[in-house]
């Protein structure tokens, strides 16, 4: 008879051994798909994970490191950290309070950010975020705070709202942006 045995669901592995040399991350891969998480503010990607010699389930990972150290990965572009960032964006998943309400604005839906689909309002977004180097609500709202508080309106109301609906989304931004600089500028000090 066994004592003292604990079971472990092989899906805690990687939580658990983080920091082991046991644990061995390897490149990306597209599903599970990437998300967005709040609380750490970041990009996260899954990514093939050993135990030793055992395969067990992904973990996720910062997406932007991810991609620049595995830059001939065959499942994501070199800045699809930044493509995802835009998508959970413009799905209100970031900043919730700028974006969420503008869903039945949208003249696309924001999963065309994801999409292998060449798209010149895909690109505009995505390069204005790119060059930057913003793919966290955190760095969003710094440059807005400190560099240019109407980054991305233009980019957003012109390629992605209705016309019919520029008013609505021109009020929402400012009134939304306003308040998350305002936010910005509160932690600084704290």
């Amino acid at each position: 008879v066994m004592k003292r045995i604990t079971p472990l669901d092989a899906k805690w592995l990687g939580q658990l051994s983080q920091g082991s040399s046991l644990l061995q991350l390897g490149e990306p891969i597209r599903s599970p798909p990437p998300v967005y998480d709040p609380d750490q503010d970041r990009m996260l990607c899954a990514v093939r994970t050993k135990f030793g010699k055992w395969e067990i389930p992904s973990c996720y990972t910062e997406m932007y490191a991810t991609l620049q150290a595995n830059p001939k990965n065959k499942q994501f572009l070199l800045d699809d950290s930044f493509r995802y960032f835009a998508r959970y964006l413009l799905e209100g998943k970031v900043l919730p309070e700028l974006l969420k309400s503008c869903k039945k604005w949208y003249n696309d839906d924001p999963t065309l950010l994801t999409r292998q689909t060449p798209s010149s309002k895909v690109a505009t977004l995505v390069s204005a975020l790119s060059s930057e180097g913003i793919d966290s609500a955190e760095a969003l709202c710094q440059h807005w705070a400190t560099v240019n508080a109407k980054f991305l309106y233009a980019t957003i109301g012109k390629n992605w709202i209705q016309t019919k609906y520029q008013s609505d989304f021109q009020s929402l931004w400012k009134r939304a942006t306003k308040k998350y600089i305002q936010e910005w500028k509160q932690q600084q000090h704290e």
